[in-house]
C-alpha cells in the first residue's frame, strides 16, 4: 500500500476514456509521462519532489494538505472512499491543470483498482464506492439561512451585552435602596407594634421577626432579582415596594445578563431541606455525560483514524475499550434520574393542589416544550447554517456533508419526532442525530403527567400501570431483538452488518422507556417516604438508614449489577458466537433495566439522608453541580466539537489509548466551556423568560402563598 499513489496514477492513464478541452489533455499527458517514466526504469521528471512529499502514499494518508494548497500551480485532491457505510480517505496533490471533474471519470476504475489490491492483502474487497474532490470547490455558498442565523446570532450576542449592562445598572439601583427598605421595615414594624398593643417582651420579639424577615428579603434580592427586586413579588406580601417594579421590556433585557446568569448558574449552593440528598444526581449527570463524550469520541476519532484497518483488532482488547459498547447506559442513566426527579417534583405540586386535573397536562407540556426547544433549536440553526464556514482542511467536507443533511432533514428535529424516520447507513444519515435522546425524552415526557395524575388519584392503578407499561417495554425490546435477529451493537471482527439497527431497535422510546419507568417508581418509594403516609415505607426507609449491613448490602448488590452488565460483554469482543442468540436476546432485554437498578440501589442511602455515605460525599461533592446545570448544554453541543476536532484537522490521529484518552479529555473541556457559553446566552435567559411570560397574577400569587408551602422545583 506504500506506493498506491503511483499505482492509481497509472490506472487513472490505463483507463481509455475521452477527454475534451485543454487542462484534460493536459492532466492526460501528465499521467501518460509518469506512466512511461515508470515501464522504463525511470524517475518521472514531471513529477516534482513537492507532488511527492505533499501527497498521501496508502489509505488514510493525507499528505501535506496546508503545503499542497500554497504551493504555486498544484492544488490538492481528496480521494473519499467508502467502506462499510464508513469513509476512507486519501490525499493528492496534483498540478492545477488536472481539475476534480475530469479525475471524477475514473472514480469506478480507481474502486476496481483499489478492491484488487485490497483482495490481495486482506482476501476481500473493501471499497464500495470512489469520489475524487476538491476541498476547495466543495466549500458552500451562503444562503438565506446562513443571514438570517447570523443576524439571529448577532442579535442574541446584543441582548446579552445589553442585559449585562441593565444588570450593573439594576445591582446599584439595588444598593441605592437598600437604606429605604431598612427604614421602611422598621416604619411597618412599629406601625404593627402600635396596633398590636402588646406587651415590652412580645414587642420585642415581634421587631426581631421583622428584622429576621428584612433579612431575608434582602438575600431574596441579592438571589432573585427577577421575581423579587425586578418585579416586587416574592415575600413582599407585607411591604409593597412599586419603586422595585421595571418596565417589561427591562426585565426582558435582564433576563439576558450575561453577569446575572453566571452568579446563578455558577454559584455554588448547599443542600438544604427534605431534598438535600438530591444533590448527587449533580455527580450523576456530570459523570454520565462524560462518558457520553468518550463513546462518541471513540466511535468518530476511531472510525477516522490513521490505522483504521488495525481497529477490528484493537478493539477486541479488554479494558477501557469495553466502556465503548457500554457507554449506551450512560444515556439510561439520564433517563433513570429524568423519571425519578419527575415524579418526585411533580407529584409534590399535585399534592399540594386542592383538585388534580387532567386539564393541568397541556401546562406541564408546554413548559417541557419551552424547557428544551429553544435551546435545542438555536444549536441546530447554528450547527446547520454557520459551523460549516469555522474551518477547512482535506476531509472537511465530511463535516459538511453531516450538515447538510439538515437541509431536509430539520423539521424532524424540532417536532422531536426524528426518531421515527430511517437514517440510513448504520443510522449515520441524520441531522443533528444525537438529538433521538431529546426526542426520547420530550415523547416520553407526553405521557409521564398523565400516569403521575392517574397515580395521585388512585396509587394502586397507577403503580400497575407502570409497572405493566415496564413489562412491555422490556417484552417489546426482546420481540424486537428475536424477530430481527440482532446481535449486541459492537465491533468484533466476525459481526454481521445490522444496518436498520439503529432505527429499528436502538432509537424507539417503547425500547427506551424502561429506565425512566424504573426512576418513576424509585420516585414513588422517596415520595411516599417523605410525606409519611405509608407506614410500612416509612419503616422500611428507616431500617436502611439505622443498619450499616442493609446500606452495605444495597452497594454490594447495585456495584455489583451495575459492572456486572458492563463487563459481562467482554467475551463479545473477540466473537460475537461467544453467547447463544437467545443470551444475546435476553441482555439486550434487560440490561438497561438492571443496570439502572444497581444505579437505584447505589444511591438510595444518600436519597434518605444517611450522614456520612459514600455515594453522597463523592456524588454530591460541589465540584459537579456547575457541571451538572450545563450537562444538557453539554449534551447538545459535545459531539459538534468532536466533528468540528476530527474534520478540521490535516491528518488523522493514530488510534491507540493513549491518543484517545487525550483526546477525550481535551473535548470534555471543549464541551464544558461552549456549554457554558450556550447555557449562559440562550438556555437561562430562555428559563427567565418563561418565569416572566407565565408568572402568576397577583391574585393567583396570594392564593398560592396561602395554600401551597415548600420551594417550588424547575424540572
Amino acid at each position: 500500500m506504500q506506493f498506491l499513489v503511483i499505482m492509481i496514477c497509472i490506472q487513472l492513464l490505463v483507463a481509455q476514456v475521452e477527454t475534451n478541452g485543454d487542462n484534460n489533455e493536459k492532466c492526460e499527458e501528465y499521467f501518460n509521462n509518469i506512466q512511461q517514466s515508470i515501464m522504463s526504469g525511470q524517475i518521472p521528471k514531471n513529477l516534482s519532489p513537492q507532488t511527492i512529499l505533499s501527497s498521501g502514499k496508502g489509505l488514510q494518508d493525507l499528505g501535506s494538505y496546508l503545503v499542497c494548497r500554497d504551493t504555486t500551480d498544484l492544488h490538492y485532491i481528496h480521494l473519499r472512499m467508502v467502506s462499510g457505510g464508513r469513509p476512507l480517505h486519501m490525499g493528492f496533490c496534483l498540478p492545477i491543470f488536472c481539475e476534480m471533474d475530469y479525475l471524477q471519470n475514473y472514480n469506478e476504475p480507481t474502486k476496481e483498482f483499489i478492491n484488487n489490491l485490497t483482495n490481495l492483502q486482506y482476501n476481500k474487497s473493501m471499497i464500495d464506492s470512489v469520489s475524487y474532490q476538491d476541498p476547495e470547490q466543495m466549500y458552500p455558498r451562503w444562503t438565506v439561512g446562513t443571514y438570517l442565523t447570523l443576524v439571529m446570532f448577532i442579535v442574541l450576542i446584543g441582548l446579552n451585552i445589553i442585559g449585562s449592562i441593565f444588570s450593573i445598572i439594576a445591582e446599584n439601583k439595588k444598593k441605592a435602596y437598600q437604606d429605604d427598605l431598612q427604614i421602611q421595615i422598621k416604619k411597618k414594624a412599629a406601625q404593627k407594634i402600635n396596633e398590636s398593643k402588646l406587651e415590652e417582651q412580645s414587642l420585642k420579639e415581634s421587631v426581631n421577626q421583622l428584622y429576621r424577615r428584612s433579612e431575608i428579603i434582602q438575600n431574596e434580592i441579592m438571589e432573585n432579582q427577577e421575581s423579587a427586586f425586578m418585579s416586587g413579588k416574592g415575600q413582599f406580601e407585607e411591604i409593597k415596594f412599586k419603586q422595585y417594579q421595571e418596565p417589561s421590556w427591562e426585565r426582558f433585557a435582564l433576563s439576558f445578563s450575561f453577569i446575572h446568569n453566571y452568579q446563578k448558574l455558577f454559584k455554588i449552593n448547599e443542600p438544604k431541606g427534605e431534598n438535600a440528598g438530591f444533590v448527587i444526581f449533580n455527580g450523576i449527570r456530570a459523570l454520565s455525560i462524560f462518558w457520553v463524550i468518550y463513546g462518541h469520541d471513540q466511535l468518530i476519532r476511531g472510525s477516522n483514524s490513521f490505522n483504521v484497518i488495525d481497529i477490528p483488532y484493537k478493539i477486541t482488547e479488554p479494558g477501557w475499550l469495553t466502556l465503548t459498547p457500554a457507554a449506551y447506559f450512560a444515556v439510561d442513566t439520564f433517563f433513570f434520574v429524568g423519571g425519578f426527579l419527575a415524579a418526585v417534583l411533580l407529584l409534590e405540586k399535585l399534592t399540594k393542589l386542592r383538585t388534580i386535573k387532567f386539564t393541568l397536562v397541556p401546562a406541564m407540556w408546554l413548559h417541557r416544550f419551552l424547557r428544551i426547544w429553544p435551546t435545542y433549536a438555536f444549536c441546530i440553526l447554528v450547527y446547520w447554517q454557520l459551523t460549516v464556514y469555522w474551518s477547512d482542511g482535506p476531509i472537511w467536507n465530511e463535516y459538511i456533508a453531516m450538515t447538510s443533511t439538515c437541509n431536509n432533514q430539520w423539521w424532524k428535529n424540532l417536532l422531536f419526532i426524528d426518531n421515527m424516520f430511517s437514517h440510513e447507513n448504520n443510522g449515520l444519515n441524520y441531522c443533528f442525530g444525537w438529538g433521538w435522546y431529546l426526542s426520547n425524552d420530550f415523547q416520553i415526557f407526553l405521557i409521564t403527567p398523565i400516569l403521575l395524575i392517574i397515580y395521585a388519584k388512585n396509587k394502586k392503578i397507577g403503580l400497575a400501570l407502570i409497572v405493566l407499561l415496564l413489562i412491555g417495554s422490556i417484552f417489546s425490546a426482546y420481540y424486537i431483538a428475536y424477530s430481527h435477529d440482532y446481535h449486541l451493537q459492537m465491533g468484533a471482527p466476525n459481526a454481521k452488518p445490522q444496518p436498520d439497527y439503529q432505527d429499528v431497535f436502538y432509537y424507539k422510546p417503547w425500547v427506551r422507556i424502561s429506565p425512566y419507568l424504573i426512576g418513576i417508581l424509585f420516585g414513588f418509594f422517596y415520595r411516599n417516604y417523605i410525606n409519611g403516609q405509608n407506614k410500612k415505607i416509612v419503616d422500611l426507609a428507616q431500617k436502611i438508614k439505622d443498619s450499616v449491613i442493609i446500606r452495605t448490602l444495597f452497594y454490594v448488590i447495585g456495584i455489583g449489577l451495575t459492572q456486572t452488565i458492563i463487563w459481562i460483554i467482554v467475551p463479545l469482543q473477540k466473537d460475537m458466537n461467544a453467547w447463544s442468540q437467545q443470551a444475546q436476546y435476553f441482555y439486550q432485554a434487560f440490561n438497561r433495566v438492571f443496570f439502572v437498578l444497581g444505579v437505584g440501589l447505589c444511591i438510595t442511602p444518600a436519597l434518605l439522608g444517611c450522614k456520612n455515605d459514600p455515594s453522597r460525599f463523592i456524588l454530591g461533592h460541589p465540584f459537579w453541580q456547575p457541571i451538572a446545570r450545563i450537562s444538557f448544554c453539554m449534551y447538545l453541543t459535545h459531539f459538534i466539537v468532536i466533528l468540528f476536532m476530527t474534520f478540521s484537522s490535516t491528518q488523522l490521529v493514530y488510534y491507540q489509548y493513549s491518543h484517545i484518552l487525550f483526546f477525550t479529555l481535551t473535548d470534555i473541556v471543549y464541551t464544558i466551556i461552549i456549554g457554558g457559553i450556550i447555557s449562559l446566552a440562550i438556555e437561562v435567559p430562555c428559563m427567565n423568560l418563561e418565569k416572566i411570560l407565565f408568572a402568576p397574577k397577583k391574585k393567583e400569587v396570594l392564593k398560592w402563598n396561602g395554600n401551597q408551602i415548600g420551594e417550588k422545583n424547575d424540572l
